[in-house]
């Protein structure tokens, strides 16, 4: 995982968000993950947040891809993702 440029410009400012459904073995991993790379890179005003998707009106309403998903700043860490149109809970 790359560490986001805008985590480097000015983290008292940076949110990761992670976004998960109930269940998924991967978030946790994920965010251990998150957490050892912003502890790597010195960044400790930055903000992480969970979010679990629960309906699919809100996977929709977050332009959620799937589980784990992680965004910097509201931005996905996963460049293809902008292209993808559908959303869902799997």
């Amino acid at each position: 995982m790359k560490t986001h440029k805008s985590c480097k410009q000015n983290s008292k400012q940076t949110t990761v968000e992670i976004l998960t459904v109930t269940g998924c073995s991967s978030a946790q991993p994920t965010k251990d993950k998150v957490v050892a790379l912003l502890a790597e890179h010195g960044l400790r005003d930055v903000n992480i947040r969970e979010t679990v998707i629960t309906t699919p009106e809100q996977a929709a309403q977050k332009k959620f891809p799937g589980s784990p998903t992680v965004r910097v700043n509201g931005i996905d860490i996963e460049p293809a993702v902008g292209e993808q149109t559908n959303y869902g809970m799997g």
